[in-house]
């Protein structure tokens, strides 16, 4: 979308990943409670806005609106309905900025399409195909993408085909038409998407996570592949393109924060891999603590690696859910606005309560999978207030220091390991007795199962050695973001 520049700060302190997907194809199977029940169970991936389109051989339908999915689906609106219908999509939408007229899918021609990550390209495009501003209101990657697509000559699926090794950046595309569900992943593999078999039925999902398919009477079946183009139609499966690149670059704030730690993601089950990260910052623990301590929710598997650890080695060190938040305070059914810093901090404030007989007199070690803007500070404050002799942090993962371009909601200028380069600074800023971050080769070990080749000189490398983007901690981007329009500001 065109750049927006907000007033304030965003409420909340953890990145957002742009959005999930999910597609269904079947003749025997409700395609569109399927694509509902998906999109409900990829609602962390994105709560602004919600949407579905189903087709049949004659026509499509579509319903989109601001809100949770079960906000959009259950209270403002019911779900899209055509008879016969076989194919439908579906679309959980993050921003900070933009109107409903953003929310996804898009419709135009004979294709629906649904969209996560960020095209990095579209500005080039849109003056190579003298594509206006907005399109319907829309001015986003996704919606400008659809227009190119509609801009190629032949059929829907040639449209799709011929269009795609023209974007670049990260995709997992789900496009509905009346030949059937199309699902394609760009060749570097930015985002996860997921490919299931119906049980019992004669159909397939897609779903940007596989903690979705549960919900959606579906079964794993594999990844789409890299620079894959998947057509699921009554012919079955059929791979109508492969762009392999020699270098991956997925994500690593995938399998860091972003995905459920029920799915499995790029081959790895999240919860695994949290796991390991915390049985390594077990390695850094401080001496003399009592308490291993998450910060919810979002704490919460790497500290059970620790703890773990500890206990395999027989240790006493105690394991307690001692801060607590309320689910339902910030719940809302439309965009999250923007407020100040003041106010975001009073936001905090009331998010998080401590139960105090978890906490006095007690050495804690709180640990965290990442630090975006500082609201640990009022947490460690909290702790303190309520008794706590000393607050550490252990963080599973390294500093977060660059922007992302690849879909994932934060910008360099915000991130307090910009505003606080030394640790030891940062550390006192945040009110901690101690602070430690994984490093780059830590964090390979928890994703590899094990340590890190030596021969890798340069640390930097290490995330593109292995096929990740670490960008966001290195500042080592693996395609080129000269001119990018992020979607988030």
């Amino acid at each position: 979308m065109s750049r927006e520049i907000p007033t304030a700060a965003p409420t909340h302190e953890k990145p957002y990943d742009n959005c999930s997907v999910v597609g269904v194809y079947s003749h025997s199977t409700d395609v569109v409670d399927t694509a509902y029940q998906g999109l409900v169970e990829s609602n962390h991936r994105g709560q602004e806005g919600s949407g579905i389109v189903v087709g049949s051989k004659s026509r499509f339908a579509i319903q989109k609106d601001s809100g949770l999915a079960e906000i959009v689906f259950g209270v403002k609106h019911s779900l899209p309905r055509v008879k016969r219908a076989y194919v439908a999509i579906g679309h959980n939408r993050y921003s900070t900025s933009g109107s409903i007229a953003e929310t996804q899918p898009f419709l135009e021609d004979g294709i629906a399409i649904a969209h996560n990550g960020n095209l990095t390209n579209i500005t080039t495009l849109r003056e190579k195909y003298n594509l206006p501003e907005t399109i319907e209101g829309a001015s986003s990657d996704t919606r400008m993408a659809l227009a190119v697509i509609n801009r190629m000559e032949g059929d829907e699926i040639h449209r799709i085909v011929t269009a795609l090794p023209q974007f670049e950046g990260a995709y997992s595309f789900v496009f509905a038409t009346k030949k059937g569900l199309v699902a394609a992943r760009d060749p570097k593999g930015f985002r996860p998407l997921s490919l299931g078999k119906l049980k019992g039925g004669d159909g397939y999902v897609v779903a940007s996570e596989t903690s979705a398919f549960n919900s959606m009477g579906a079964e794993f079946v594999r990844d789409v592949m890299p620079g894959e183009t998947l057509l699921i139609s009554k012919e079955g499966l059929q791979t109508l393109a492969l762009h392999k690149e020699s270098q991956l670059a997925q994500c690593i704030f995938e399998l860091i924060y972003i995905a459920r730690p029920d799915s499995v993601v790029f081959g790895i089950p999240v919860m695994e891999f949290r796991k390991r990260q915390g049985a390594i910052l077990a390695r850094h623990l401080p001496p003399n603590i009592d308490v291993i301590m998450p910060v919810p929710r979002s704490g919460i598997s790497a500290s059970l690696g620790v703890a773990a650890d500890h206990v395999s080695r027989g240790s006493t060190i105690e394991y307690s859910e001692g801060l607590y938040t309320n689910p339902y305070r910030g719940k809302r059914d439309g965009p999250r606005t923007f407020i100040r810093p003041s106010d975001r901090r009073i936001a905090a404030t009331k998010k998080y309560s401590v139960i105090e007989s978890e906490v006095r007199g007690k050495r804690i070690a709180l640990v965290d999978d990442s630090i975006v803007r500082g609201s640990i500070e009022i947490i460690v404050q909290k702790l303190r207030d309520a008794g706590a002799i000393e607050v550490h942090l252990l963080v599973a993962s390294p500093p977060l220091k660059h922007a992302c371009y690849m879909g994932v909601d934060f910008g360099d200028n915000e991130l307090i390991a910009n505003q606080y380069p030394n640790q030891e600074e940062r550390a006192r800023k945040l009110g901690l007795d101690s602070l430690y971050h994984l490093s780059y080769a830590e964090l390979m070990e928890a994703a590899l199962g094990n340590p890190v080749s030596k021969r890798i000189q340069n640390p930097a490398t290490l995330f593109e050695e292995h096929g990740y983007c670490g960008a966001c901690f290195t500042g080592r981007y693996p395609i080129s973001i000269e001119g990018v329009i992020k979607k988030i500001s």
